[in-house]
């Protein structure tokens, strides 16, 4: 199962699939970018080190899940 997770945006929220992360890049304390296979970006409107917990987390339930 593919895990989504949300990222707040500058107006709202984005779903970002958690396998097709590459890099997240903090641009400021509160703000950072997720970079996506295929080359696209998405900017957010929170810390980096949430963002990439989150990432993380799903990743791992992500891993356990198959492993089940």
């Amino acid at each position: 199962m593919t895990a989504f997770v949300h990222v707040k945006a500058l107006a709202g929220y984005n779903y970002v699939r958690a396998d097709q992360v590459t890099a997240v890049a903090a641009t400021d304390s509160a703000k950072c970018v997720i970079y996506i296979a295929g080359g696209a970006s998405v900017p957010c409107n929170e810390p980096a080190k949430d963002v990439i917990a989150r990432i993380e987390a799903a990743v791992a339930g992500g891993a356990q899940q198959e492993t089940t």
